[in-house]
């Protein structure tokens, strides 16, 4: 299982450097772990509909300061980092949809609020997954490969070391984001003939 410091030794190692054994530890290894760690994350979550990293929930409705172009308004989740789609209602169906089938109905995100024509409205999400316990081995490794092109020039001041290492980050995101979505058809197709083999 990965660990926060695992992710951070992948990408100290990815540019030459020595490996850190707590993020507390007075070195510049862990304060660039530290300072990069979380925003890569983040961006990285938020980049791509990842299947790990989904949501779907019945939204709070709050009071509505758009009356004129939006019936209503509602909360945005906490730890909410993109809106994937906005329904009016959730089936077990519906979870079982891929990303080209996924249809949102018209809705604008505004700060904290969520604004759309539906009540009641159901909101799928990609959420701030923090525990790295629960990433797959290859966001994993693409998580790790970008981490060490934020390091690179911090701790290195090489800028070849950083182009190579932003190479193998975008590399390795595309070969992560296949799998995703290879394991998300996957699950649909297994879920079909389950359903015709009922029929």
């Amino acid at each position: 299982m990965a660990s926060k410091i695992f992710i951070c030794n992948l990408a100290l190692s990815n540019i030459g450097k020595d490996n850190i054994s707590a993020l507390t530890e007075p070195s510049a290894e862990a304060r660039a772990c530290n300072q990069y760690f979380d925003i890569t994350r983040d961006m990285l979550l938020q980049a791509y509909p990842w299947g790990f990293a989904g949501k779907t929930m019945a939204m709070a409705r709050i009071e509505n300061d758009k009356p004129g172009q939006w019936s209503f308004a509602y909360a945005r989740p906490p730890g909410c980092l993109k809106v994937r789609w906005v329904r009016p209602a959730y089936s077990e169906q519906d979870g079982k949809l891929t990303r080209e089938e996924e249809i949102s109905f018209p809705h604008a995100v505004e700060g904290q609020a969520v604004y759309c024509d539906l009540s009641p409205a159901f909101l799928h999400y990609t959420f701030k997954l923090e525990d790295p316990s629960t990433y797959p081995p290859l966001f994993v490794d693409a998580l790790a490969w970008h981490l060490a092109v934020r390091l690179a020039m911090p701790l290195t001041r090489d800028p070849k070391i950083r182009a190579d290492a932003y190479q193998l980050a975008s590399q390795m995101t595309g070969t992560a984001q296949m799998a995703d979505a290879n394991e998300e058809r996957h699950s649909s197709d297994i879920e079909s003939e389950f359903v015709e083999a009922r029929a």
